[in-house]
């Protein structure tokens, strides 16, 4: 079985060294995988029955789906949605699909994902205490 809390800490860690070296798809594409291990990681810790085959899914908006109070919460908090959907879709393209990629972001747009992901990452794990 899966355990999503420790893909977490291992992927966030993953996506810290890559920025850090200046690998900014590499960081983006990890960063995504980060957020949905934490997302994961909330639906299992949160709800009973949740089984991994419920969350075979890389789109946080089907993610949400499955925990209804999270989905909500997120619905209400506008900013935090653009901050997910930042992380979800940086440069245009799905977080999965920036393996393929060879283009680097500019510097603008790297600031601009960087501060979505670390809020987004903040504001899931103070939810993840509430839940």
């Amino acid at each position: 079985m899966e355990d999503y809390q420790a893909a977490f800490i291992d992927r966030h860690s993953d996506t810290e060294t890559l920025s850090q070296s200046g690998r900014k798809v590499g960081a983006m594409h990890f960063g995504g995988v980060t957020i949905e291990c934490l997302i994961k990681a909330i639906i299992c810790n949160t709800l009973r029955g949740v089984t991994s085959e419920n969350l075979r899914t890389h789109s946080y908006a089907e993610l949400l789906k499955q925990h209804n109070k999270l989905k909500s919460r997120i619905d209400n908090f506008s900013e935090g949605r653009k901050w997910l959907d930042q992380v979800e879709n940086p440069m245009g393209q799905h977080f999965i699909d920036m393996r393929y990629s060879g283009l680097e972001p500019d510097e603008s747009n790297y600031r601009r994902w960087l501060y979505a992901y670390k809020s987004i990452k903040s504001w899931l794990l103070k939810q993840a205490t509430q839940l």
